[in-house]
């Protein structure tokens, strides 16, 4: 006798479950179920995904679900055709409920990691939303990791990007790391990014390396040091000897060892636990050390912390809030929390990025301007206030919104630097390209990010907009949004004509492979029939464009970091230099020979 459900019921049921799924309301045996209805009722599946786009549609009025990846996956689900999706270019910025506890619950990764894990479960696709697939096996490295091919230490980031695959078979976690790989819905499961590797220091693993993706998995470091970023925005530095339980984007566990934490305001909420012990993060940098009779201790160095002395039964006994200077054990023989003088230098440093320019050789800017760019800015001349182009005597950059301390935004060391501020600052045209999106183009620069927030490198947009949210194009570094990506990735929006509408427009998006404190080499190509995105000297993606595509008219302006002009929204902080922008598409060997120049690669 056939017990399965009819399409019917599962449908009424899924009608159910939706609405607790997207308040984070669902638990285990839920999260169970909607997973089992979804894999056994195929015509379930794409009243699933208009559910989830609606709602964050309607959530986040100003959100964007990105059209190119829900087709891509819709179309491999029975019976479901293609998909119109909406996207905007007001920004977003999504924000997780701070976690007291350590345990994963049904809620931890919040709606929309959870929506994208049971994307990947619906189409079984090896690839997607997260690249790291988790297996249990035989001992292998102590650290988890989501990408193949090493990034090299040192002021460019990898030419490499990293490899959308799974773990590669001499990269198997150990049984202790597999017990954070499995859950209720299998024993392979595709994981989230959780970090990246920033800087090393001292003799560390070969496992390790500037630019490499961590997923949830123990990280064990017997000597030297590691600073990674987490997704979350939070900042960690860990001296060896040590052991770091990695959770996900917003926590982890310090088995032994030091680990000290930087968690910027959009991280808030962080949770670093310890034996017997959770730290939450209130906005703030602190550190926390595991003595080897296995005792914690927490230093706050600014800010404040809510430090929980840990149950038996997993629960907090008592909780203080640690304010700046002072430093507390854990003391769970007499289950208290008590005041004890600072260790003084015995808590990592967290070391912030330096200000080495590009290593150019002398051929780069001879061979751009054989290449015959529109614009050429090189940013030579420090503290000025304009910008030359080095092709003539039109389309300068003025700098906006120096201010009178000239942080926000200078120019020195031969790039543009900027700081992310609450009042704008942008470079900008001084006149339009005429007629700029009639014809193929192509866009490069190269980024040194500060970090993997949502930041909006330049944006182009119509002389005569009058809708702040009117673009051309966007190009930015993408971590947390509704759209489907993976974090810390290159977006390339293309909109013609120029329009703020949601539905207007595609995107091209690169694997994730920023690295905050690397130099970058980033390429936009625009022909008449595809997008192409060129990272460091590769082609990572393109997009075929629909056929009878029209490149509109009109007269364009270039605005350098952030969204608009208008309003201080997704500013990029970091370093800039070696601005083009050319009237036709760069081939791929010529974007490759530009990054060969710079990089001095044979």
């Amino acid at each position: 006798m056939n017990t399965r459900p009819q399409h019917s019921d599962d449908l009424q049921r899924l009608n159910e479950l939706l609405p607790r799924l997207v308040e984070s309301r669902l638990d285990t045996n839920e999260e169970q179920e909607l997973a089992t209805i979804l894999q056994r009722s195929p015509d379930t599946q794409p009243h699933y995904l208009a559910y989830l786009q609606l709602h964050a549609e309607l959530t986040e009025a100003w959100g964007a679900v990105d059209e190119n990846a829900i087709n891509h996956l819709s179309e491999r689900l029975p019976g479901s055709g293609t998909r119109q999706s909406k996207q905007s270019e007001i920004p977003t910025e999504t924000k997780s409920t701070p976690k007291i506890s350590p345990i994963f619950s049904g809620g931890t990764f919040g709606l929309q990691s959870l929506v994208a894990f049971l994307v990947l479960v619906i189409g079984g696709l090896s690839a997607g939303l997260w690249i790291s697939l988790s297996r249990s096996g035989e001992n292998g490295p102590d650290v988890a990791v989501a990408a193949n091919e090493d990034s090299p230490v040192g002021q460019l980031a990898d030419a490499v990007p990293p490899s959308p695959t799974t773990l590669a078979s001499d990269d198997q976690p150990t049984e202790k790391q597999a017990e954070l790989f499995t859950s209720g819905f299998g024993k392979e499961e595709l994981l989230p990014i959780a970090a990246v590797v920033v800087r090393l220091e001292g003799n560390v693993s070969p496992n390790l390396a500037v630019g490499r993706r961590l997923t949830a998995g123990t990280l064990r470091l017997p000597q030297g040091s590691v600073q990674m970023e987490f997704m979350s925005g939070a900042v960690v530095a860990l001296d060896g000897p040590a052991e770091l339980q990695i959770h996900s984007k917003e926590a982890a566990t310090l088995i032994s060892g030091a680990v000290s934490a930087h968690v910027p305001k959009r991280a808030q909420g962080f949770v670093i636990n310890a034996p017997q012990a959770a730290i939450v993060d209130l906005g703030t940098e602190f550190g926390v050390r595991v003595t080897p009779s296995g005792v914690s201790e927490v230093e706050v160095l600014s800010g404040e912390v809510e430090l929980s002395l840990i149950g038996d039964d997993g629960n907090t006994l008592s909780s203080q809030r640690v304010q700046e200077a002072s430093r507390v054990r854990v003391n769970h023989d007499d289950d208290e929390l008590q005041e004890v003088a600072s260790g003084g230098k015995d808590l990592p440093v967290i070391s912030g990025y330096d200000d080495a320019a590009l290593g150019l050789s002398n051929e780069y800017a001879a061979r751009v301007r054989d290449d015959e760019p529109l614009v050429y800015w090189r940013f030579e001349e420090d503290n000025a206030e304009r910008v030359r182009n080095e092709m003539g005597s039109v389309h300068f950059a003025r700098l906006i919104g120096q201010g009178q301390s000239n942080e926000n935004i200078r120019i020195e060391n031969g790039y543009v630097r900027f700081q992310r501020s609450d009042v704008k600052r942008y470079l900008m045209t001084d006149d339009a390209l005429q007629s700029f999106n009639e014809n193929p183009y192509s866009i490069e620069f190269w980024m040194k990010p500060d970090d993997l927030q949502h930041a909006t490198c330049l944006g182009i947009f119509p002389e005569s907009r009058l809708d702040p949210r009117i673009f051309l194009n966007v190009i930015e570094i993408v971590t947390d949004t509704f759209m489907i990506h993976e974090p810390g990735a290159v977006r390339f929006l293309h909109r013609t004509p120029p329009n703020g509408e949601y539905e207007i427009g595609k995107n091209a998006f690169s694997p994730g492979m920023c690295v905050p404190g690397q130099w970058h080499h980033v390429v936009a190509v625009k022909t008449f029939d595809a997008m192409e995105i060129h990272i460091n000297g590769q082609k990572v993606r393109q997009v075929v464009l629909p056929k009878g595509s029209v490149n509109s008219e009109g007269d364009f302006q270039i605005v350098v970091g952030q969204l608009t002009a208008n309003e201080e929204w997704r500013q990029f902080s970091g370093a800039m230099d070696e601005f083009a922008v050319y009237g036709r598409a760069l081939t791929s060997d010529e974007i490759a020979e530009h990054y060969r120049l710079v990089n001095r690669i044979d």
